[in-house]
């Protein structure tokens, strides 16, 4: 049986530690925290995390945290913004 190599794309994600595909992050709640504002952050495989300014977590980095909105910044440098989950 012949080795199948692993495409580059795959590989490379796949070596990313702690990588969360930020759109599979969800906002719980914001708050003004003690130490300024705060966001509980869900991820698709349901872990919790409260961050703040600078937070790394899940592979990201938390840039800014707004009264509506959490900026994050990718491993890439992808900057992507959340809302608070609605129903």
């Amino acid at each position: 049986m012949a080795e199948e190599q692993t495409p580059a794309l795959v590989a490379e994600k796949a070596t990313i530690p702690n990588a969360v595909d930020p759109r599979n992050l969800i906002v719980i709640g914001l708050m003004q925290a003690q130490d300024g504002p705060a966001a509980l952050l869900r991820s698709g495989r349901g872990q919790v995390a409260r961050v703040t300014q600078g937070s790394e977590v899940f592979g990201i980095t938390i840039t800014a945290i707004g009264s509506d909105v959490v900026v994050m910044t990718d491993a890439r440098g992808t900057t992507y913004q959340l809302t608070v989950a609605t129903r």
